[in-house]
C-alpha cells in the first residue's frame, strides 16, 4: 500500500491509545468502589478505546504496519503507567503483544488483526482476549477481567463517506465472581449513517441484572444507570468523557490530541530508546514530516530488508524468537497469550541499565 493510505503512527502506537482513559482503571482499583461499579469502570475503560475512531477521517488511514521485532514504549508518569508492545509474529498471521502496568492494575493483550472484506464495507476484526487484573494497595489481586474487542465495520468502500463504527456486543467477565456487563452497540440504519448509541447491562454471575448500567455514546461520553430505589446517588452523572482532538482534526489525519503526542521523544525517552521504538523509524518520521515520496522509499527499502532478514533466517534454519514477550498461552481456551518477560532480562530493567543508549541484544530492525 502506498505511504499515503498511513497516518504517521504505528499500530504499536495505536494498541498504546487504549490507556489514554487508563483513569478508570485507577477507580476501579479504588477500595471505595463496590463492585458491581469496578465492573462498570473496567466495561466504560473497554469502550473508551473505541473513540479513538469518531473522527471520519481516520477511517480513512491505516496505522503504519509494524517490522518484525519492532516495539514502543510509553510511560506517563503523570498518568502513573508504562506501556509496551512489541510485534511478535508476522506469519501465519501478524500478532502484537502489549501489556501495561501501574501501582494497582495490570492490562495485558495479545492482538491478531484481521479484516474480512464485503463488497461495499470491510470487518475489521481483533482476535485475542484483553485482560485486567486489580490490586489493592498492598499488591493483593482483588479481581480479574477480560473481553473481546468488538468487530468493527468499515462502511462505504467504495462511494459515500467512509466512516468506522462497531457492531454486535462487547462482553466483560469478570473472572473473579463469574459477573459480567454487556456492551450492545445500536444498529445504523441503512441512510441513517454511523450509528454512536450504546447501552450496558449488568449481570451477577446467576445471571441476574444488575441495578446498575451504562448508557450514551462511544464516541463522547457515557453516563450510569440505575434502577434501584432509591437510586444510585451518581445515577445520571458521566463515567467517561471521550478526550479532547487536535486543533483542526480532519485536516490532521482525524488524531486525538493523545494520539498527536505518541511520536514525540520527551527527556523521558531521550537517549534511553531501543533502535526498534517505533519513534525511530525513519519512513513514519519523515511522513509525519511532511516528506511524502522520501516516506515511500524508505517504506520500500525497509520491508525489502525485512524480507531479506526473513530469507536468510529460514535458509539457515532458524526461528525469529521475540525479544521482550514470552508466549505462555491459555490451557483452557487455547489462545495465544503473550506476556512480558521479568527479571535481569526483561525490557524495563534493561532500559535502567541503557543509560548510555546501548541495548543488549537488540537487532536492528530500522536497518536497510
Amino acid at each position: 500500500m502506498p505511504v499515503t493510505s498511513n497516518e504517521p503512527l504505528s499500530l504499536l502506537q495505536r494498541q498504546s491509545e487504549q490507556l489514554e482513559y487508563s483513569h478508570l482503571l485507577d477507580a476501579a482499583a479504588s477500595s471505595a468502589i463496590p463492585n458491581g461499579e469496578a465492573l462498570l469502570h473496567v466495561t466504560a475503560f473497554a469502550l473508551s478505546g473505541l473513540s479513538a475512531n469518531r473522527i471520519k477521517e481516520r477511517a480513512v488511514r491505516k496505522p503504519f504496519n509494524p517490522l518484525l521485532g519492532e516495539t514502543y514504549e510509553l510511560v506517563r508518569e503523570d498518568r502513573g503507567f508504562r506501556f509496551l508492545a512489541e510485534k511478535v509474529t508476522h506469519r501465519p498471521v501478524v500478532r502484537i503483544a502489549c501489556a501495561a502496568d501501574a501501582d494497582r492494575w495490570s492490562f495485558a493483550q495479545s492482538p491478531a488483526p484481521t479484516q474480512k472484506f464485503w463488497g461495499k464495507s470491510a470487518e475489521l476484526i481483533t482476535e485475542g482476549h484483553a485482560r485486567v487484573v486489580l490490586r489493592d494497595p498492598a499488591g493483593a489481586e482483588l479481581a480479574r477481567y477480560s473481553w473481546t474487542p468488538p468487530v468493527c465495520a468499515l462502511r462505504n468502500l467504495l462511494a459515500g463517506e467512509k466512516y468506522v463504527e462497531p457492531v454486535g456486543a462487547l462482553t466483560v467477565h469478570e473472572e473473579s465472581t463469574g459477573a459480567r456487563a454487556v456492551a450492545t452497540f445500536k444498529a445504523g440504519g441503512l441512510f441513517s449513517g454511523r450509528s454512536e448509541d450504546v447501552s450496558v447491562a449488568a449481570h451477577s454471575a446467576s445471571g441476574a441484572p444488575l441495578a446498575l448500567g451504562l448508557t450514551g455514546t462511544w464516541t463522547a461520553q457515557l453516563a450510569l444507570t440505575c434502577t434501584s430505589t432509591p437510586p444510585h446517588p451518581r445515577a445520571g452523572a458521566p463515567l467517561w468523557t471521550a478526550g479532547p482532538v487536535v486543533p483542526a482534526a480532519p485536516t490532521h489525519y482525524g488524531l486525538t490530541a493523545f494520539a498527536a503526542q505518541l511520536n514525540e521523544i520527551t527527556p523521558l525517552e531521550a537517549g534511553r530508546l531501543p533502535p526498534t521504538d517505533s519513534r525511530l523509524r525513519p519512513d513514519q518520521r519523515a511522513y509525519e514530516d511532511g516528506r511524502v515520496d522520501a516516506a515511500e522509499a524508505l517504506k520500500t527499502r525497509l520491508e525489502e530488508a525485512q524480507r531479506r532478514r526473513r530469507a536468510d533466517m529460514e535458509a539457515a534454519g532458524e526461528a525469529w524468537a521475540p525479544k521482550w514477550f514470552v508466549k505462555v498461552g491459555d490451557e483452557e481456551s487455547g489462545e495465544e497469550v503473550w506476556l512480558p518477560r521479568g527479571g535481569a532480562e526483561g525490557y524495563w530493567a534493561q532500559r535502567e541499565r541503557a543509560g548510555d543508549g546501548r541495548w543488549d541484544g537488540v537487532r536492528g530492525v530500522f536497518e536497510v
